[in-house]
């Protein structure tokens, strides 16, 4: 009977396979080290070399500021036109209303005259109707007069005429036409009355509608009187008139401006901040700049919070006196605080960020060499860097740019 012959698993070639990829990983493994063990030789008057510091770090950034009148008044067009002509100058002061420039628009005023002859005229027809109706009123009230005076003679004949009748003095035909005249006498003096009464009554009414009448249509005169007047543009308030460079038939539209005027009443800073900070500014944070080689302080009054251009504006106000040398339109530079300073390490500010991003930097050893070393960094402001972990206060590293030997994990400096 035949034996079955296993077989083997683990043959010579395979084993020969199996040690051969070992050394294959071996060799690469230590090829890599030693690759990453290359060092890169520099002179030491090509670098700069700082040391990590221990200290109040305070984040703040740079903007630009532009000085500005804290109480700035737009003048502006009422009403649209070409200059006609000009008054005044640019930069002087100015008192409230004083003429600038007048602008000129005949088809404006040619529709203002136009209202303004219709509106007469319907004011001259309502006061003509009022006279009518007062005429015809003082008509009735003669008509009444005239009738109750009649009323009054007939009522006499009548009375007399009835004492002769009873008497047999008149005869009977006269005492009856007597009585009938007595009669329409009183009948007419009633309804004349009654009439005058209404139409008063009636004419009061209408009177005091066509008062009213002709009380709006003079308001309505007065308001184009204005428009017409809205073509001379003056000063809304006292104070030094800027940008006002208007030159001789150029055209302005409606509610343009034409010049400012700054009431004198202080200086504010306009600063421009990158987006990135929105959230990152309150009103009531500190700021400062450096003038005449003073500081002063500013603080944050407003945030405009729209974003313009990747940036958005912040309203700044002096906290102190005012230095003399400041002016309106002045750019400054303003350190504008963060978050309050706070003891921590800190490495000052350098070219070598560039190649590094902040993810290690080259420390030096006391031996002739620096080293790469991860880092964790946190806030900043314009002079240093905040540092979280991977350095230690008074370790040196090197600021200068690490461009030529980023790749390398040893230096030696000679």
């Amino acid at each position: 009977m035949d034996k079955k012959i296993e077989k083997k698993k683990w043959t010579q070639k395979k084993i020969g396979y199996l040690i051969g990829a070992a050394l294959f990983i071996l060799i690469a493994f230590f090829g890599f080290k030693s690759f990453n063990k290359k060092i890169y030789k520099i002179n030491s008057s090509r670098i700069s070399v700082k040391k990590v510091t221990q200290g109040q770090f305070q984040d703040m950034i740079l903007i630009e500021g532009d000085v500005e009148p804290i109480n700035l008044v737009l003048v502006n067009t009422l009403e649209g036109g070409s200059v006609k002509e000009i008054f005044i100058e640019d930069g002087v002061f100015v008192e409230k209303g004083t003429p600038l420039l007048l602008l000129s628009n005949p088809t404006a005023t040619l529709g203002y005259l136009n209202q303004e002859t219709a509106i007469i005229e319907q004011i001259n027809n309502l006061r003509n109707l009022k006279l009518l109706l007062e005429k015809d009123q003082r008509n009735l009230d003669e008509s009444l007069i005239d009738s109750e005076n009649s009323l009054a003679e007939t009522t006499r004949k009548f009375k007399t005429d009835s004492v002769l009748f009873s008497k047999d003095v008149i005869a009977k035909n006269d005492y009856i036409d007597i009585q009938e005249t007595y009669r329409y006498q009183q009948q007419k003096r009633n309804l004349l009355n009654n009439n005058v009464n209404k139409s008063s009554h009636d004419n009061k009414i209408q009177i005091n509608q066509i008062n009213q009448s002709i009380e709006l249509m003079e308001r309505n005169l007065e308001m184009i009187h204005e428009n017409i007047e809205k073509l001379l543009v003056r000063a809304p308030v006292s104070g030094m008139l800027s940008s006002f460079d208007p030159v001789i038939g150029e055209t302005f539209g409606r509610n343009e401006t034409v010049a400012k005027i700054d009431v004198q009443s202080g200086f504010k800073i306009m600063g421009q901040v990158d987006e990135y900070y929105l959230s990152s500014v309150k009103p009531g944070q500190l700021a400062g700049f450096s003038v005449d080689g003073q500081l002063v302080d500013l603080m944050v009054k407003k945030v405009l919070p729209e974003v313009v251009n990747r940036r958005f504006e912040i309203e700044l106000v002096f906290a102190g006196d005012i230095p003399k040398s400041i002016t309106i339109g002045q750019s400054v530079q303003v350190r504008l605080e963060l978050s309050k300073a706070q003891e921590s390490l800190m490495i000052p500010r350098g070219n070598y960020f560039q190649s590094s991003g902040g993810q290690y930097v080259f420390v030096l050893d006391g031996k002739g060499e620096a080293h790469k070393r991860s880092i964790k960094l946190g806030n900043q402001n314009p002079s240093y860097f905040q540092v979280l972990e991977g350095l230690s206060e008074g370790e040196e590293f090197i600021t200068s740019s690490y461009q030529d030997f980023k790749n390398y994990e040893t230096i030696e400096i000679n």
